[in-house]
């Protein structure tokens, strides 16, 4: 070996870039292929669709009576129509921000969402006190009621057979949105 030659040891601009600092984590399968879509494509906070691959401008709108529809006692029928919707109206107030899952679980069935109900979530909408939250928890997605009380988070079911989770500094969370409607099938 000639004077001045290393061998071993760290090398001059060698290993990974420098940059924001990096942690092993165990994720299930599915939500680590989501972190690496998100990654190779450049994510930017707000912007699902770059990686769930959504093109919000499709329309379809269709026709809108323009009599109310009798839950009681039956009603006669108008001829008339009112201008069509348009669901992306409707649903949508971000397409950029906003993306849907179908609902798992019975823990928030109190609320009115249901399991393989299609909730809507919006990324743009911060959290507040009593809305309800599309979050990745310890590495699992989950929709609960967002409560905060004396800084202290709570993630709570609405169904009673279910627990709520209160957030501590020791576990992984992150609200992914806010969900703002809740569509289901017949």
């Amino acid at each position: 070996m000639e004077r001045g030659e290393r061998r071993g040891g760290p090398r001059i601009n060698s290993g990974r870039p420098k940059g924001a600092g990096t942690r092993v984590v165990r994720l299930k399968v599915p939500i680590a292929q989501i972190a690496r879509r998100m990654n190779e494509r450049g994510f930017r906070a707000g912007d699902v669709n770059a990686f769930l691959d959504v093109d919000p401008r499709s329309a379809l709108a269709i026709p809108l009576m323009s009599s109310r529809a009798s839950c009681g006692f039956p009603s006669p029928a108008d001829d008339y129509m009112e201008d069509p919707i348009d669901f992306n109206q409707l649903i949508v107030s971000n397409p950029a921000a906003t993306f849907a899952v179908v609902v798992a679980g019975e823990s928030m069935t109190g609320a009115g969402i249901f399991p393989n109900d299609i909730a809507v979530i919006d990324r743009s909408r911060g959290p507040t006190h009593g809305c309800v939250v599309l979050a990745c928890y310890n590495g699992e997605f989950t929709i609960k009621r967002y409560l905060v009380r004396e800084g202290v988070i709570t993630l709570k079911a609405e169904n009673p057979a279910f627990p709520n989770i209160t957030i501590g500094d020791d576990c992984e969370f992150e609200v992914w949105g806010v969900l703002t409607r809740s569509v289901r099938s017949f």
